[in-house]
């Protein structure tokens, strides 16, 4: 009989919950799911019918008084959160204290603050994001309406707002100084790319701006990196990311290259636009090690490790 697993995640929104739900099938799980954002407090009475062997949820606050229900209807169930996210503290995350108390393994995506973490729960590890593999790939068709959109020099796609991605502004004004086209998405107002949209945005880019929240300090974003660097890598992009340490613990530095400040990132860019060859065959062998090592079957399968499962 298939192990059963209850996934609590936002689903609605296509991203992270579908990925790790579409993992799972492919590790020959049973699998349920409840949207943690529109329903969560439907969380217990789907546990109660379905049995779970393993509960894996999101850092979703209202999830804390359904996961305790369940815990004590089913003490033999493993209970786990993956927080995606990355924040210059773990103060940031004080009112998920509860829930992440209540899981029986926690995982993180950044390295920086593992100790502390452990102080809330010992069960606590590094666990990157990953690539979302039945979505993001190389375009199915490019048209020439796709080409007038999209082709450009450089692209970014993401916020350009908040305390954490404020910063990116100055990573982008370099840029335009050297005289590269640029384009922008999601930000500045340009309307959001996702899915084959943003498999397109990302083939037509001759260099893809990754700027993983430069607003976080390199001692918290120890082995950390943005979804948006599997998505590039994983729709046979050429990606630029901003060094932090251990970045290429995740990544290989055949795979990605890496700048250090706005000055170096006008730097490479200026240098990448004239090699040509040389980038697209890093993106040719980011494809297909990205797809090899780092989609989210890979990564729910180190999780089930960690768990014993």
């Amino acid at each position: 009989m298939k192990k059963r697993a209850l996934l609590l995640f936002p689903m609605a929104d296509g991203q992270t919950g579908p990925a790790i739900k579409y993992a799972f099938e492919k590790l020959d799980y049973a699998v349920k799911s409840v949207d943690a954002k529109l329903q969560p407090q439907a969380s217990y009475s789907v546990a109660y019918r379905y049995k779970p062997d393993l509960v894996f949820c999101s850092r979703t606050v209202e999830l804390t008084e359904q996961v305790a229900q369940i815990k004590r209807k089913f003490p033999d169930a493993i209970v786990c959160m993956w927080n995606v996210d990355m924040r210059e503290n773990i103060e940031a995350w004080k009112h998920l204290y509860p829930l992440i108390r209540l899981c029986d393994y926690h995982f993180v995506p950044d390295a920086g603050h593992i100790q502390q973490w452990r102080e809330l729960n010992r069960n606590t590890f590094w666990l990157p994001q990953g690539l979302q593999d039945e979505v993001y790939d190389k375009p199915k068709e490019i048209t020439d309406v796709d080409r007038e959109k999209y082709s450009c020099d450089v692209s970014f796609a993401g916020g350009i707002t908040g305390s954490l991605h404020r910063q990116r502004c100055q990573y982008l004004e370099a840029v335009k100084q050297t005289g590269a086209e640029l384009k922008l998405w999601g930000c500045d107002g340009n309307p959001r790319v996702r899915n084959e949209e943003h498999n397109k945005m990302v083939a037509l880019s001759k260099i893809n701006i990754a700027c993983t929240s430069p607003g976080l300090s390199s001692e918290t974003m120890k082995k950390g990196t943005s979804v948006r660097v599997y998505k590039i890598l994983g729709a046979g992009g050429f990606a630029l990311e901003l060094q932090r340490e251990g970045i290429h613990e995740i990544f290989p530095k055949n795979v990605l290259k890496c700048y250090t400040s706005p000055e170096d990132l006008a730097k490479k860019v200026r240098y990448w636009l004239d090699h040509d060859w040389e980038r697209w065959q890093i993106a040719d062998t980011a494809y297909r090690w990205v797809r090899e090592n780092a989609t989210y079957t890979h990564r729910m399968r180190d999780a089930l490790k960690h768990m014993e499962m």
